[in-house]
């Protein structure tokens, strides 16, 4: 009773009541009524008691169906609030991803468009270096052409010149050498002639012999003049009389045949080697 109290208070509230009512009647019910009636026997008492409680049965049949029903609808509702939420949260959770994958897929796509940026940049970046590396090479290949042109050029003139110096060179150390040989037939030919005019002045002292020779040096000014005391013998014949004798000739055929000009440097101090051919 107390489950079914619990479960639907007002259908048991509305039984007792509907048999207090019941009981009320059957005992004063004779006393209302205006002709008096016989007593009904106990055992109807019994079968209406046993109709209300069977009505009292139906009615809380009624009432457990209709709670069972109100229970299955709340169950249904809460079934349909719960699928509607878990709908709810799967389309929150779906959008939620959709969210997500579109911001995965926008930084994916950023980072292609970054790497595609780069990719081209870096492409434009190497081609520029590349054309620049080719316009240096260029300039380079270029700058070393006309440097190799010029060090030709330069070497050429270098060795033109060379050439040149070296012409001029074998052509000024001819000249030389004919000057000093014409220089030294001057010489000779001058030397022959002073050597003539000493011995012309050359006295031979007694008792020497024919093979004696002596070697003097003569210390000359321009124009064949002897300086005085500049005549020595250098190399004696072993015969002082003989060398006194080719000193005094010396200053007797004074003043000497020299050249003139440059020529006369090599007669400035000059050695004789005297031998008489008489």
């Amino acid at each position: 009773m107390l489950a079914m109290l619990k479960r639907s208070p007002v259908a048991v509230f509305l039984a007792v009541a509907l048999h207090l009512l019941i009981v009320f009647f059957l005992i004063f019910g004779m006393e209302w009524e205006l002709f008096p009636q016989q007593e009904k026997p106990p055992v109807e008492v019994v079968q209406a008691h046993a109709v209300d409680m069977d009505k009292l049965r139906q009615v809380e049949a009624e009432e457990k169906a209709k709670a069972r029903k109100m229970k299955e609808q709340q169950a249904k509702k809460q079934k349909r609030a719960e699928e509607k939420k878990r709908l709810a949260a799967l389309e929150k959770k779906r959008k939620a991803d959709a969210v997500a994958k579109r911001k995965v897929d926008a930084k994916k796509k950023a980072e292609v468009e970054a790497k595609r940026k780069a990719e081209v940049k870096r492409k434009a970046a190497a081609k520029r270096k590349a054309e620049e590396k080719r316009k240096a090479d260029a300039i380079a290949k270029k700058k070393a052409e006309e440097k190799r042109k010029a060090d030709a050029k330069r070497q050429a003139e270098l060795a033109a010149k060379r050439e040149a110096a070296a012409r001029a060179e074998r052509e000024r150390a001819l000249q030389d050498q004919l000057a000093a040989e014409q220089n030294a037939r001057e010489t000779d030919r001058y030397v022959a002639v002073i050597r003539q005019q000493i011995e012309r002045k050359w006295l031979r002292p007694a008792q020497t012999g024919e093979q004696l020779s002596c070697e003097v040096q003569v210390r000359l000014i321009p124009g064949g003049d002897v300086v005085p005391g500049g005549v020595s013998i250098v190399k004696s014949s072993g015969n002082a009389a003989f060398d006194r004798s080719v000193e005094a000739a010396v200053y007797k055929a004074a003043p000497l045949q020299v050249p003139s000009g440059g020529l006369f440097e090599s007669f400035r101090n000059l050695r004789l080697n005297f031998k008489p051919s008489k």
